[in-house]
């Protein structure tokens, strides 16, 4: 079990590679899974990978955090190498697919450009202090959007306000394919509907 309340943690390659290969045979069900059950999941005495308690600081819970995703964008890149399956880690939630070329040259591209997948795999980042992840955290919160700015969104993915979670996600999803522009839809609108749906998922 990883201690994450140390001053400086540095997780041996095995630890790493034990979070990964859990991580992808509890996704291969197919189901949508968020962050947060994975991390429930992995705190349980089997696997018993994170403390009890992992979530309860916001240094410890950066971590977890941390971990997780690091793992989760290395298991993406290796599926893509090896063509054996696609990797969603959406906001939302994370979902293994099998391999289909269907996803489109976007899906198929994303260990090349993705800004989060860079900071993710530096494992630097997991060396954060204390400070920095709860001025990090002040930062999201003030970004928060507020309750008029929420109805404003919902409106524009044409929802209503008793939208869960998974209606947001199937709802952008939906729209984005009808609104992209590589499909002639306006740019613009296509930004507005990501950055609404970005909002929604914070």
């Amino acid at each position: 079990m990883l201690n994450l309340k140390r001053d400086r943690i540095d997780p041996p390659s095995e630890m790493l590679d034990t979070l990964q290969e859990l991580l992808a045979s509890r996704l291969r069900d197919g189901d949508c899974h968020t962050e947060y059950q994975l991390i429930q999941w992995l705190k349980q005495p089997s696997p018993g990978l994170f403390q009890a308690d992992a979530l309860a600081d916001s240094l410890s819970l950066f971590r977890c955090h941390f971990l997780v995703m690091h793992c989760l964008y290395k298991l993406r890149h290796q599926l893509l190498v090896e063509q054996a399956g696609i990797l969603k880690i959406d906001p939302l939630g994370v979902q293994l697919f099998g391999w289909r070329t269907d996803f489109g040259s976007d899906t198929l591209q994303l260990a090349a450009s993705d800004p989060l997948a860079d900071y993710y795999l530096n494992l630097e980042h997991l060396s954060t202090d204390r400070d920095t992840v709860d001025k990090l955290l002040r930062g999201i919160w003030q970004q928060a959007p507020s309750a008029d700015q929420k109805r404003r969104d919902l409106a524009l993915l044409e929802l209503t306000e008793q939208a869960c979670e998974e209606d947001i996600r199937r709802q952008y999803r939906r729209l984005a394919m009808r609104h992209h522009p590589d499909r002639g839809g306006n740019v613009e609108h296509f930004q507005e509907l990501l950055a609404a749906y970005q909002r929604l998922s914070l």
